[in-house]
C-alpha cells in the first residue's frame, strides 16, 4: 500500500498560534489554495481509497483534493485532532497564567497529564493505534489518501515507523505539501516528507 499523508490547510488558528483540536474552524482562503495545490501535485495519483478526519478543515482539504477524481473521502472520527476542553483556541501565553497548575502538568509531563476538561494523551495515542493497526493489516498495491492534523499525522507516522510516541514531534507536517509511506508485509518506509512537486516526477528521479 502506498499511503498519502496531507494535513489540511491553513486556518485562522493555525495563524493566531491557538490550540485547536476539536473546534470545527474553516480554512482560509490561503488554505483552501493549498488544498488546491496539492490537488496539483497528486492529480495522476489513481486513488483507491480516501480517508479523512471528521472536521471541516480536514473535510475540505479531502474535498478539494479529490475533485478531479471518482471518489469521495470517508470519514473517520479516531483522525480528528486531540481535544483540548478548555484550552480550545486559547494561547499558552494566557494558560500559562490562567491556568498555570495545569500548563505546568503538561509541561512537565505532556503524556500523563492533559489538558483541563480534554482528551488524555493516552487517549488519544490509543484512537491512533488502532488506525495504525488497521493500516498495517491489509496487503494491497492499491493508493490512499489520508487527510488529518498536525499531532494526528506526527504520532500515525511515528507509530508506523514503529518508535516511540514522544518522536511525534520530530515530524512537522506543512501544509500544502504531502508525504509519501509505503506499507508492505507490516513493515513501512517513508518515501517523501512535505514534499512540493508532482509525484510522478518524483517517482521518474
Amino acid at each position: 500500500m502506498r499511503l498519502f499523508l496531507v494535513r489540511h490547510g491553513q486556518t485562522e488558528a493555525n495563524l493566531s498560534g491557538v490550540f485547536c483540536g476539536m473546534t470545527d474552524v474553516e480554512l482560509t482562503e490561503t488554505g483552501i489554495n493549498q488544498a488546491r495545490q496539492v490537488a496539483r501535485y497528486l492529480s495522476a495519483v489513481t486513488f483507491s481509497q480516501a480517508i479523512s478526519s471528521a472536521l471541516r478543515r480536514a473535510r475540505h482539504t479531502a474535498e478539494i483534493i479529490l475533485a478531479g477524481h471518482s471518489l469521495s473521502a470517508n470519514i473517520d472520527t479516531q483522525l480528528n485532532e486531540m481535544h483540548f476542553g478548555a484550552w480550545e483556541m486559547r494561547h499558552h501565553r494566557d494558560l500559562q497564567h490562567e491556568d498555570a497548575e495545569a500548563w505546568a502538568a503538561w509541561l512537565a509531563d505532556w503524556q500523563q497529564a492533559s489538558p483541563t476538561g480534554g482528551e488524555t494523551f493516552s487517549a488519544f495515542a490509543a484512537r491512533i493505534e488502532n488506525v495504525v493497526q488497521q493500516l498495517l493489516t491489509p496487503e494491497s498495491q492499491d493508493n490512499l489518501l489520508l487527510v488529518a492534523h498536525q499531532g494526528v499525522l506526527g504520532l500515525l507516522l511515528a507509530r508506523l515507523l514503529a518508535i516511540p510516541p514522544a518522536a511525534m514531534w520530530h515530524f512537522h507536517f506543512e501544509q500544502g505539501t504531502y508525504s509519501v509511506v509505503e506499507i508492505q508485509h507490516g513493515f513501512t518506509t517513508l518515501r517523501t516528507f512535505n514534499n512540493r512537486t508532482d509525484w510522478q516526477l518524483e517517482t521518474r528521479k
